[in-house]
């Protein structure tokens, strides 16, 4: 028998990296916002859109924003999933180290 898929539980474990996403959009019309023909100018230009973009806690519904936020929201999912596979495995039911009890 399959296993069902548990919608509340999803959501509640994926809320954090969802609402990240949301609010990276924000960076992503700041980004959109910003003047300049090469990379430096825009990136000096997008420092100072920053605020105006920041000012509203909605999230921007274009299409780059939302890619912007999607990359972000993704990223941070990535970044939790690989150190929670980097974690120290500690063998169970074995003994870790050198020290024994005296029986």
């Amino acid at each position: 028998m399959k296993k069902q898929l548990d919608i509340k539980k999803l959501l509640v474990l994926n809320l954090p990296y969802i609402l990240m996403g949301l609010f990276a959009t924000n960076f992503g019309e700041g980004w959109r916002m910003a003047v300049g023909a090469d990379a430096s100018a825009k990136m000096l230009s997008f420092f100072s859109t920053l605020p105006e973009a920041l000012a509203s806690w909605w999230p921007s519904l274009h299409p780059l924003d939302l890619l912007v936020g999607l990359c972000c929201g993704g990223g941070l999912r990535l970044a939790v999933y690989l150190k929670s596979k980097n974690a120290k495995k500690y063998r169970h039911g074995m003994e870790y180290g050198s020290a024994r009890w005296s029986a």
